[in-house]
């Protein structure tokens, strides 16, 4: 019998012409991307600040934090809003394409050539539904514990 748990549900998106996921247990909203507001020295790829339920959530830009170039926001890139061990923050992405659940004995373990090539962003491996690798981001690395203090506590509501 195969079961599933949110920890097996992934939102497949594109960036840069790549496919990656993230677990669907640590998305809180998506948005319509907008032009995030900017922040003087926040590190560059941090393309600003949206307000989302009264909170000004950080958001990443997943094209400049995984070194691809810059491109334009238009109506198909969208800002996936998630939680990871009590921070919140925004990915900016360039699409969506679809919601996918993989086995636990699909997930395989990231690829790593060495300590200069990791993959440090990375939780997971998995051929998709079309037989491309699909590559699972640990967000709360992705968010980057150095750069901690710009990523605010989550607010919850009572």
């Amino acid at each position: 019998m195969v079961t599933f748990d949110s920890n097996n549900e992934f939102l497949r998106f594109e960036v840069n012409g790549r496919i990656f996921a993230v677990p669907m247990s640590s998305i809180v909203i998506i948005l319509q991307a907008t032009e995030p507001v900017k922040i003087p020295e926040f590190p560059d790829y941090i393309a600003g600040t949206v307000s989302h339920d009264g909170n000004i959530i950080p958001v990443v830009n997943a094209r400049i934090r995984f070194g691809y170039p810059e491109a334009e926001i238009t109506n198909r890139n969208v800002i996936i809003i998630c939680e990871a061990q009590g921070k919140c923050a925004g990915i900016l992405i360039d699409t969506i394409l679809s919601f996918q659940r993989v086995t636990e004995d699909k997930l395989l373990p990231p690829p790593n050539l060495n300590s200069d090539a990791s993959s440090r962003y990375l939780s997971h491996v998995f051929d998709d539904e079309t037989g491309q690798p699909c590559y699972v981001i640990d967000v709360f690395k992705m968010f980057n514990e150095s750069d901690e203090h710009i990523i605010p506590d989550m607010i919850k509501e009572n």
